[in-house]
């Protein structure tokens, strides 16, 4: 084995102290190496940013000497949880002899914990110390006396991480801890954490940090460091931190690293992979316009240029909520956090577009930010949302007709004058097929079932005919055509409307009338069509509340005839008719030709049908109780 020249054997170690190597404070920057989070963490509650309601309450409870024994920080992440642990642990150690003027930030016990060296300060990981053998040794150190602070402080960080078992043994310390100990727990996620903690300290809700006060604070560091910084280029750092001051440090860490020390705009677009601001506008100004090849347009740059689609799609998404707010509010009070030119650019928009189409919009981005995530085809979801977006405003007219019933031909008049003869039915209407949505809101055609009453009605009709009344006005024609209405036109004049296809038109009906009134059209989900005679439809309630909403309100019901001779392709006139029976609570039948309660037969044990009663003669029949 070889020795280097001073005899000793290359690459062993004698446990000697061995010197760094020797750098000055000009090539290392002084604590360049620390990163910027750490280097400018709040040293004194002045520092702080962006929660000016703990910060005040925890100088006066200081000032008055009226410290709590356990505190709990519940908040967002970076938003200064950890770090006002720190400055509470300072200030109730601080030598300072001025209560209000507490943490200095001068004193020995504030310069310790300041520099992590402080042995009465412990900070606890909550996320790896979770168990319950972590929480018994805490309870047997807690009892020895700090070393040289006045209290031995705890930081529980991420404590909603630690077990069940866990927090039950540590409930007695911490509802009654040692004089000299001070419990500071942090967390994201209170909400998991017992009510029987949270009861036992007194809890401070940490905000998200608003965008001017992080542009300030970014705005200070770049100054002291002496960093040129663009104020765009700070502006878009604080939207992408999203109220965390910590991910903006570590963003600005990164651009400075990138940029070289010049921090731009084009520096951070291209190191985030984000559009800059006139992109998303450009976009949206294309959604506002209905221009479907611009937009496209505008993806495929983005695609060329390389630009992450998730995160222009939430851009975009925060574009369209503030133009929202801003047609909501006129005064732009909500936004506050805004410069002034992004504020002057939506205001520009919001001339030019309504607050429910900004809405519309905003229901379909919003959901494409995780189809992008999972979809294997690119910017497809983005380009589909587009379509989605600006395509019904261009086919709406070709799709509307097939919801409505095309008016069939007139009827054939018959060369008998005394009795109109039935017409021919005519071809069926070609009608627009359908789209998938209206497929998916109509039922599915229900087969037709013939009841025994209808069965009875036909056979009394063709056996003995001669036995009906003659009517003085014409008999009615029954015929499976549709016949278009005409202002003027006596009902009598008209051909009687087929009845199924004033049931098959009915859920039209009521999926037309839910566009523009969803009570109105609740409330007749309860209600059906059960006869018609010409223009007029027997409009049949099970419940008497719902009857009263229609007989006694015109506007209620003329909003039913006008959904109705719409999809129809004629007028219609609706009667309203109460059929409870049983259900309105023995109150009997209501106004219009309302049944009341239901009996199998009339006097005699035969039914009241007057129709039934013939054909039981015709046959001989008798009725069976």
């Amino acid at each position: 084995m070889t020795t280097d020249s001073n005899g000793a054997f290359p690459g062993f170690d004698w446990g000697l102290p061995v010197e760094p190597p020797a750098t000055t404070t000009a090539a290392t920057g002084g604590n360049r190496s620390q990163t910027l989070y750490r280097k400018w963490r709040s040293q004194t509650f002045d520092e702080l940013v962006g929660q000016e309601a703990i910060t005040r309450t925890l100088r006066n409870a200081i000032a008055s000497g009226r410290t709590g024994h356990a505190y709990l920080f519940c908040g967002p992440r970076g938003t200064g949880k950890t770090s006002t642990g720190r400055l509470l642990a300072k200030a109730v150690n601080c030598l300072d002899p001025d209560p209000r003027a507490r943490p200095c930030d001068k004193c020995e016990a504030c310069r310790s914990i300041a520099e992590a060296r402080a042995l009465d300060l412990i900070e606890i990981d909550a996320a790896s110390n979770r168990g319950i053998d972590e929480v018994r040794e805490l309870r047997d150190k807690i009892n020895f006396q700090p070393s040289y602070l006045k209290k031995k402080v705890y930081i529980i960080d991420e404590v909603h991480m630690m077990t069940e078992a866990a927090f039950n043994a540590l409930l007695k310390t911490l509802e009654e801890p040692p004089p000299h100990a001070l419990f500071i727990l942090a967390t994201t996620d209170p909400q998991d954490i017992p009510a029987t903690v949270v009861s036992r300290c007194q809890r401070f809700d940490f905000q998200r940090i608003g965008l001017e006060q992080i542009v300030k604070r970014l705005e200070y560091i770049c100054q002291e460091e002496k960093i040129p910084a663009q104020q765009e280029a700070l502006e878009t750092v604080a939207r992408q931190a999203t109220g965390s001051l910590r991910d903006a440090l570590s963003l600005l860490d990164q651009l400075i690293v990138y940029s070289g020390g010049n921090i731009t705009i084009e520096a951070v677009h291209l190191m985030l992979g984000v559009m800059n601001i006139e992109a998303v506008s450009d976009f949206s100004e294309a959604l506002i316009a209905g221009d479907l090849p611009g937009g496209l347009e505008q993806i495929n740059k983005m695609v060329q240029a390389g630009t992450d689609l998730k995160r222009f799609n939430r851009d975009l998404v925060e574009h369209l909520r503030s133009l929202m707010l801003l047609k909501a509010n006129p005064s732009g009070k909500e936004l506050a956090d805004m410069t002034t030119e992004a504020v002057a650019r939506l205001q520009d928009q919001a001339k030019r577009v309504e607050l429910a189409q900004v809405v519309y919009f905003l229901k379909i981005f919003s959901g494409v930010d995780y189809n992008l995530k999972v979809s294997p085809y690119g910017q497809l979801p983005l380009e589909l949302a587009l379509m989605e977006a600006l395509l019904p405003a261009q086919v709406a007219p070709a799709v509307a007709p097939a919801v409505q019933a095309v008016p069939a031909a007139p009827a054939r008049a018959s060369t008998t004058p005394s009795r109109p003869a039935a017409s021919t039915p005519p071809a069926a209407p070609r009608q627009a097929v359908p789209t998938a949505f209206e497929r998916a809101a109509t039922p599915p055609a229900q087969p037709e079932v013939k009841s025994a009453a209808n069965m009875v009605e036909k056979l009394v009709n063709s056996v003995a005919p001669a036995a009906a009344p003659e009517a003085k006005t014409p008999d009615k024609v029954e015929v499976n055509v549709t016949v278009s209405g005409e202002a003027g036109v006596d009902e009598a004049d008209m051909a009687e409307i087929a009845f199924d296809l004033v049931q098959q038109s009915w859920p039209k009906v009521i999926k037309s009338i839910d566009a523009q009134s969803k009570m109105i059209a609740a409330l007749l989900k309860e209600a059906r069509p059960t006869s018609n005679r010409g223009r007029q439809v027997m409009l049949s309630f099970d419940y008497q509340f719902h009857y009263n909403k229609f007989k006694d309100s015109d506007t209620n019901r003329g909003i039913i005839e006008d959904h109705f001779s719409k999809v129809m392709g004629q007028k219609i006139i609706i009667k309203c008719v109460f059929d409870g029976g049983d259900k309105d609570n023995g109150n009997g039948g209501g106004e219009g030709g309302g049944k009341g309660p239901k009996s199998p037969s009339g006097p005699g044990g035969l039914p009241e049908n007057e129709k039934v009663r013939k054909a039981m003669d015709i046959f001989n029949a008798r009725s069976l109780d």
